[in-house]
């Protein structure tokens, strides 16, 4: 693996890739459910885990692996409404109902994205003699359909910050519910794709959500 792969693998840890070859099941829609997680610093921030629905009637909570041709099924779904009811295969596990606002977007064939898309985690307290970690990984796109990929990691007590930074550069392709990222050397990844319901400032690949830098 190449440098510019590994680098892409880098900054999208939650995303798994799969090549051109690997057929993925029919996907109907991505569904959003929100829930909880821990911000930088501690904070509690809202989290979008998407749920991907296939034409078959099943569904995953697995992003990370949905394109794979054996995806974890956790459920079925349904329509109900205006949204939908996902009912888990695990015996006594209560039905999610998510609204269709909460229905992701797929992007249009050839389209393309400008700016800088960030995920940031964190753990620890500033202030409290707890040194800090956190994580970013970005992706900036540009129109031309070029993409630099960066990892980078910081840690300190509130006097000492250390920090690491790493980029690659690659080509995407948007299409449907797919982005495939293709590197220097011709060896491409594809992995999930989907804007959240309300514009395209927030996207969803693979198991990662990133929000664009203002």
């Amino acid at each position: 693996m190449n440098a510019p792969t590994v680098l892409l693998a880098a900054a999208l840890a939650g995303a798994s890739a799969f090549g051109p070859a690997a057929a993925a099941p029919p996907i109907e829609a991505v569904v959003l459910h929100r829930g909880h997680g821990m911000g930088y610093g501690g904070a509690i921030t809202a989290a979008y885990r998407a749920r991907v629905l296939y034409a078959d009637g099943r569904y995953t909570t697995d992003a990370k692996e949905a394109l794979g041709t054996g995806p974890r099924i956790d459920g079925r779904w349904q329509r109900e409404g205006g949204g939908y009811l996902l009912q888990p295969d695990k015996a006594g596990a209560k039905p999610e109902r998510i609204e269709a606002r909460m229905k992701a977007r797929p992007a249009a064939r050839g389209a393309t994205l400008e700016g800088e898309y960030r995920s940031l985690s964190g753990v620890g307290a500033s202030g409290m003699g707890v040194p800090v970690v956190a994580a970013a990984r970005a992706l900036h796109f540009r129109r031309d359909g070029t993409l630099t990929a960066n990892a980078s990691a910081s840690a300190g007590t509130g006097d000492t910050v250390a920090t690491g930074h790493r980029g690659a550069a690659a080509r995407y392709a948007l299409n449907g519910w797919t982005i495939t990222m293709t590197g220097a050397d011709g060896r491409s990844d594809t992995r999930l794709f989907y804007f959240f319901p309300e514009g395209d400032d927030v996207i969803g690949v693979g198991a990662s959500t990133l929000s664009r830098r203002r």
